[in-house]
């Protein structure tokens, strides 16, 4: 199989400078956008990708690049000169017309416009994590298409993040005649640079407009539509994530049910939602999703931060 590349969309909230600039377009924008657009923990720094880097190194080292895409940005502790790090300004790859953008819809509908950018590639944000050792095969099947995870339910209109979902679904339906009705799980996804680039073409108009939205806007068109797409013209594999899909075995399954726990390969914890320890255990999962919302509080990013350092506590090549 080809190399893969590793991509993470990554934003210093705790800039001054950036913050500056993020009121500045707000005020230009004479819009209100809502509580989830502007979310904290959508911005905030708490180090997350470090720790994400070093379970890349532990748990997936056959990753060839990874590139972290930033508006200008660097994290201070990154080793720049590692032979795998890329560090791509938005200017690289983003019309300067849609420039500052704080919107990482926006940033997705160009990630296919970075040309040093791999055929094969996994899009992440720096809050997703590997917590097992896992093969290019957790990602991309054997003849080489990628693994489409999805939820087991169907999508629920309750926030900004369904609804460009369910329009993304909507949207492939009505071009390729193909209604996928489940959620993709939140989580790191796999792709063809190629057949990303077919789903903006054909749906050019819609990405365009999300490329033009320097903040999260109701109605754009969402990344989720890549992958549906990509389904329904057989260029990728659906699997629909269960409580035990990531055991390695039927015996390492059933002692996941006697232990009263779940052994998953994805999951997406909300790191509001009470103890992040506890729910770790019960989930199990191969990668990890720890999601930082507008509901959650500083203490909150601190509990989630000791416990990447207690599952990540040594230092990766990545770092200085």
């Amino acid at each position: 199989m080809e190399k893969i590349d590793l991509v993470y969309l990554w934003v210093d909230g705790n800039d001054p400078e950036w913050q500056q600039q993020k009121q500045q377009a707000l005020a230009a924008s004479g819009r209100e956008y809502s509580k989830q657009a502007l979310a904290k923990g959508r911005f905030v720094q708490t180090d997350e990708l470090k720790y994400s880097l070093r379970s890349v190194e532990k748990y997936a080292p056959w990753i060839d690049r990874v590139f972290i895409l930033t508006a200008d940005q660097k994290p201070e502790w990154l080793n720049v000169e590692h032979p795998k790090v890329r560090l791509i300004s938005h200017r690289d790859f983003i019309k300067g017309d849609y420039l500052p953008t704080f919107n990482s819809s926006a940033i997705e509908m160009c990630i296919a416009d970075i040309e040093e950018l791999g055929e094969r590639f996994i899009l992440a944000n720096d809050d997703m994590f590997f917590l097992k050792a896992v093969e290019p095969s957790f990602f991309y099947n054997r003849e080489g298409l990628p693994i489409a995870r999805m939820s087991p339910n169907k999508v629920k209109v309750s926030d900004l993040y369904s609804n460009k979902v369910l329009r993304a679904q909507r949207l492939v339906a009505e071009k390729y005649g193909r209604l996928y009705e489940r959620m993709p799980h939140h989580n790191m996804d796999a792709y063809l640079k190629e057949d990303v680039r077919a789903c903006l073409e054909a749906f050019r108009e819609e990405a365009e407009a999300t490329r033009s939205h320097t903040f999260r806007t109701e109605g754009e068109f969402h990344r989720s539509a890549w992958l549906y797409a990509a389904m329904a013209m057989g260029r990728a594999e659906e699997r629909v994530v269960g409580r035990y899909g990531g055991a390695r075995s039927l015996l390492e399954a059933w002692r996941c049910r006697l232990a009263g726990h779940y052994c998953m390969e994805t999951k997406a914890i909300g790191i509001h939602r009470g103890s992040l320890a506890r729910r770790l255990r019960k989930y199990n999962p191969a990668i990890l999703c720890l999601n930082d919302t507008e509901h959650a509080t500083d203490a909150q990013r601190e509990e989630m931060k000791t416990l990447l350092e207690g599952l990540f506590p040594e230092k990766s090549s990545f770092e200085k």
